[in-house]
């Protein structure tokens, strides 16, 4: 039988330091593909961190070189990675995750449901690609999207067997966001993977606790507040979690 082993990598990022979060992600890739991790999705603007007031600096094209390294290591790995950006897209900058496929293919999610001061640096998304192969078909939402149920039920509707979303949750929002996330796995017959920040980051303190949900609105696993890899492993229709801290962790 078939085993889909997804995480959630709880990472922290230094604020504007692309290069040093670059190698950062890729320590996270190193130990996800030891435990044989299929996909791993990385927190909201986790290549930046949530630094809104430097996105007209940071943000890049979906082509910047600097991407190269998911693309190859997703190849590489044959291992599917969503990893949180500013990207620019013509006149627009998305707060965006883009999707690193095995096969080479990149896929750009825009978040949608933008809050608070992001509306004065990014445009809001339109729509969700969806990406994946039979049964394990995934949508991806960020962070305030979590909060919109059309958005959960047009990605059940269009075949979606993972809702996974990036996200940056503080502990004031934290059990207010799982509920939301836990009503839409059961009532859309969905899992759903959350990965948070690990550290502050833009002025706010993440809860960590990166989860998953399964179909029937269980959480199979949480993680804790340091950075880990939060690993679901499904196999047939069962799942179980594990958590796994940083092997190697780098200082932030």
């Amino acid at each position: 039988m078939s085993v889909w082993s997804i995480a959630a990598a709880q990472s922290g990022s230094r604020p504007g330091d692309i290069a040093w979060n670059i190698t950062h992600h890729l320590e996270f890739i190193a130990q996800a593909a030891a435990h044989h991790v299929d996909l791993m999705i990385f927190p909201e603007l986790s290549l930046t961190g949530y630094e809104l007031a430097l996105v007209p600096q940071l943000a890049m094209t979906m082509d910047d070189p600097r991407l190269q390294v998911f693309a190859d290591a997703a190849s590489e790995k044959q291992m599917s990675l969503v990893i949180g950006l500013p990207l620019l897209t013509g006149q627009d900058t998305l707060l965006s995750a883009i999707a690193f496929l095995p096969d080479g293919t990149r896929m750009a999610y825009g978040k949608r449901n933008l809050f608070g001061d992001e509306k004065l640096f990014f445009s809001a998304g339109e729509g969700v690609p969806l990406f994946g192969y039979q049964h394990h078909h995934v949508a991806m939402a960020i962070c305030a999207d979590i909060s919109v149920e059309e958005f959960a039920r047009d990605a059940a509707r269009r075949g979606a067997n993972l809702y996974a979303t990036g996200v940056l949750v503080s502990e004031n929002g934290y059990l207010n966001d799982c509920a939301y996330l836990a009503r839409w796995s059961r009532d859309y017959k969905m899992a759903v993977l959350m990965a948070n920040h690990a550290l502050p980051t833009g002025g706010y303190q993440s809860a960590g606790k990166s989860a998953l949900w399964d179909e029937s609105g269980k959480q199979v696993i949480v993680g804790g507040e340091s950075e880990q890899l939060v690993v679901a492993r499904r196999t047939g229709k069962d799942w179980q979690g594990e958590v796994h801290s940083l092997r190697y962790p780098s200082v932030i």
